[in-house]
């Protein structure tokens, strides 16, 4: 006997009894001694038992601790847990499986009848793998399921299952369903964000908050003519044409700060130098708090559109066939001159020009000789004139001039008499030579009128006058007679 096991009774035995003498004296004793042994050993046992019994309690008392923990974290947990018996039938649910259906509708139904047809298989084998499979295995695989509230926007997760046993027998599943909808839909979302950013006919630039450039589409590279790899990197100012001022990109950026977004037509540069206009549209691309963190750039080559405007432009304000003004831009030259003369007391001559023996060359040569007649009497009538001068047709055979600052009768016979003199040299054309002249009427601003319809009526009436008086010739409007001619 140890020491530490050692009864209690010993010391009182020996102090009692006698050393022994007799043979019956010592087997009292040692039947006393193995008693009193035997009665420590017990004593001490019992005290064992004590101290494995409080062990036992505080580990129930930690287990069922950990158990609530547990229970509370799947019950706050975002992803869904079920429990199913060995037949798939759901016995349990946490609040996030309401995200399938309530609680109580999940109740006592199959799991199985929640997973869509196309996915069905893939629920067997996952359920038959963690049911039979090696033990401690973790297997996932995606499912989608349908949503009582809402079958046509099913429930993808990613699913797990472990084995649950009970009294050392297989008791069922606990499933663990990861909603992944969301993630799935981002994916999907991605990849059409970047199907566009890739396919996209306008060039997109993004870039960090300090300007430097951190994408690029295939559009930027075949509008730019950098490759994606020599533009990641630099700053985005490499496309800059110096075109602009700087109050021009002072305005855009505080109109990109103050409203997040800048649109409008900007001339960049492209990396062989030529300048190009664009038409861009650029966004700041901020967190939940606001805060910038990045700039996106989205912009379309318009050189094409620009030209086209230019076209139409051209087309709405010039004749085709000359080149000169047409009729509209020469009622606004017209409406300017007489503003500037009225603001600074200018005069200026009007002067109508119709052409002689126009006609009788279109009808017996055709049209196509007409047109170089009319071509050719524009160009040299555009060469008669200063530069200050407008040179117009305004229908037909007919032409105009404003002269700025022409006045007086021996100032507008010389002006006419070289308009004339141009018109009457000889035109040469592939059958041969023809001769035009000009008939041309005069009207003085402010000296007839300061009516800019009376204006243009005096001198289409001058004109009329020089055509009746044989062609080549002007006329200028008198107001003290109704008219006087002046032959050159």
């Amino acid at each position: 006997m140890t020491p530490a096991n050692q009864s209690p009774l010993l010391p009182a035995i020996r102090q009692t009894l006698p050393d022994a003498g007799n043979s019956s004296d010592v087997a009292m004793r040692d039947q006393l001694y193995r008693y009193a042994e035997d009665l420590g050993q017990s004593i001490a046992r019992g005290s064992s038992l004590e101290a494995i019994n409080q062990e036992l309690l505080r580990t129930c008392a930690w287990l069922k601790s950990s158990r609530d923990e547990l229970d509370e974290m799947v019950r706050c947990s975002r992803d869904i847990h079920l429990v199913t018996d060995s037949n798939g039938v759901i016995l349990q649910c946490n609040p996030a499986a309401s995200a399938i259906a309530p609680a109580q509708r999940l109740a006592g139904e199959s799991l199985a009848d929640w997973v869509l047809p196309n996915h069905i298989d893939r629920y067997n084998q996952l359920r038959a793998n963690s049911t039979f499979g090696k033990s401690g295995a973790q297997e996932e695989c995606e499912l989608t399921l349908r949503h009582s509230a809402n079958d046509s926007f099913p429930l993808i997760v990613a699913a797990s299952a472990f084995r649950i046993f009970r009294d050392g027998e297989l008791f069922g599943l606990h499933w663990i369903l990861r909603n992944i909808t969301y993630l799935r839909e981002a994916e999907i979302d991605t990849k059409i964000a970047t199907m566009v950013f890739e396919s996209a006919a306008e060039g997109v630039m993004i870039t960090d908050i300090d300007g430097e450039i951190v994408a690029v589409n295939p559009a930027f590279s075949q509008i730019t003519g950098y490759a994606a790899h020599e533009a990641i990197g630099r700053k985005a100012s490499l496309l800059r044409s110096g075109v602009h001022n700087s109050a021009f990109y002072a305005e855009f950026w505080r109109t990109l700060r103050e409203t997040g977004k800048w649109q409008g037509e900007m001339y960049n540069r492209r990396e062989n130098g030529e300048m190009y206009p664009a038409w861009q549209t650029i966004s700041a691309a901020t967190d939940n708090c606001g805060r910038v963190l990045s700039y996106v750039a989205i912009f379309s080559d318009i050189s094409r559109l620009a030209r086209a405007e230019k076209r139409l432009a051209y087309l709405a304000h010039y004749d085709t066939l000359t080149g000169l003004p047409n009729r509209h831009l020469f009622h606004d030259r017209l409406q300017q001159t007489i503003a500037n003369a009225r603001r600074n007391e200018a005069p200026f001559t009007l002067i109508f020009v119709d052409l002689d023996r126009f006609k009788a060359i279109n009808d017996q040569m055709g049209h196509h000789a007409g047109d170089r007649v009319l071509h050719e009497a524009g160009r040299r009538l555009a060469a008669s004139v200063r530069e200050s001068d407008t040179v117009a047709r305004i229908g037909g055979d007919e032409f105009v001039i404003i002269a700025p600052g022409l006045s007086g009768c021996d100032d507008i016979r010389r002006f006419c008499r070289n308009v004339i003199d141009q018109l009457i040299e000889p035109i040469n054309l592939d059958d041969g030579q023809v001769s035009i002249g000009g008939s041309l009427g005069c009207a003085e601003y402010p000296r007839h009128t300061d009516d800019e319809e009376t204006l243009l009526k005096y001198a289409d009436i001058a004109m009329y006058q020089a055509k009746l008086a044989g062609g080549s010739v002007h006329f200028v409007h008198d107001s003290g007679r109704p008219l006087t001619s002046e032959a050159p």
